[in-house]
């Protein structure tokens, strides 16, 4: 059984390589002739170009990561279909369970991989490759954002900035709310205004409402048309940092986030189906495994075409599924823990049963 466990997982990793180099190969390509005029326009050197593709080959290879899975799978399983190895296997009495043990090892090793890879790496490369293509490709060389959105920011002295909406270049905010604490965690005031400018060396807010929270549990209101913030030190360029988005945060750095979004009052349920799309999505590796094993292991010998046009199939099936699931967890339609893992819990279940019912 050791030679057998070998052999399936020398084929299949061997297939793996192949599947994931000509998707990371094909997508790079589709990228470079999509941004070529770009490229062109600001000049960039081809050196730059080639950094910023490389920065995004993790991504690009995390992505397709589930797709190269069920193909490779489906490769090995061509392969010992043309020379009757499964009807040997099952001949000499060894299960299904059995045959396909070391590849679902695999998937659940390959998951765990890319959970640590999406922790540690994933973050710094999406980061870096957005700094060049902010900074050099779009900007010309450009220092400094233009416009920044989501900004959370820790003032000098306890205050909590949230900005929906920063424009640079002007020294204007949108949509603003400012908190204030007693201690560490007693919420004391808060500041909402619909807008905020750079006014001789202050902040001058507009059309706001101010709330004071009483120890008691008290509440007054007050609105303003202008208000100015009196005795704060941010300044312009404290705001000017743009905050990393969820594809550039890893799963600690995002919950962290979070938190500080929910202390400040603001909703933070997209990011809060992100966070729990950075557990779901790898384990997507091992599901696919799961339920498209024991239903390739049933075509006939010869069929590789209709074996491939069912991996295609059963990968479109399952991202569309996951996109929907996404957009209704932003939209509130379904809580974030289950737009997250949706995709999961419908192919492993059904997975489950084919594995199940397939001829053993």
């Amino acid at each position: 059984m050791r030679i057998l466990d070998r052999y399936l997982v020398r084929e299949f990793l061997i297939s793996l390589a192949g599947a994931l180099f000509a998707f990371v190969l094909l997508f790079v390509l589709i990228d470079v002739f999509e941004k070529l005029d770009l490229f062109i326009d600001s000049r960039t050197p081809a050196a730059v170009v080639a950094l910023f593709y490389g920065y995004q080959i993790p991504y690009i290879a995390v992505l397709t990561l589930p797709v190269a899975m069920l193909l490779a799978s489906m490769a090995t399983v061509r392969q010992m279909a043309r020379h009757y190895e499964i009807v040997a296997i099952k001949a000499a009495g060894i299960s299904l369970y059995r045959a396909f043990a070391p590849l679902f090892g695999l998937g659940l090793v390959i998951s765990l991989t890319v959970l640590v890879v999406g922790e540690i790496a994933l973050p710094y490369a999406n980061q870096r490759k957005g700094q060049l293509e902010r900074r050099r490709i779009r900007q010309g060389g450009g220092s400094e954002e233009t416009v920044l959105f989501n900004v959370l920011y820790d003032g000098s002295r306890g205050q909590q900035y949230f900005i929906r909406r920063y424009v640079v270049a002007e020294q204007l905010m949108d949509s603003v709310v400012i908190t204030q604490t007693a201690g560490s965690t007693v919420l004391n005031r808060r500041i909402d205004a619909r807008f905020g400018r750079w006014d001789g060396g202050r902040w001058v807010l507009e059309r706001v409402t101010e709330r004071k929270f009483g120890l008691d549990g008290s509440e007054q209101v007050s609105q303003f048309d202008a208000y100015v913030l009196a005795g704060f030190e941010e300044t312009p360029q404290s705001f000017a940092k743009k905050r990393p988005v969820p594809d550039e945060m890893g799963f600690f750095q995002l919950r962290s986030f979070i938190d500080q979004l929910r202390r400040s009052g603001v909703d933070a349920r997209r990011f809060v189906v992100d966070l729990y799309l950075k557990l779901s999505f790898p384990f997507a590796n091992l599901i696919i495994l799961i339920f498209g094993l024991p239903l390739l292991s049933d075509t006939r010998r010869g069929g590789g075409a209709g074996g491939f046009a069912l991996s295609l199939l059963i990968c479109f099936v399952f991202w569309g599924m996951l996109q929907t699931a996404r957009a209704l967890g932003h939209d509130s339609t379904l809580p974030p823990l289950l737009a997250a893992w949706l995709p999961n819990i419908v192919f492993g279940t059904i997975g489950g049963v084919l594995l199940y019912r397939a001829p053993k």
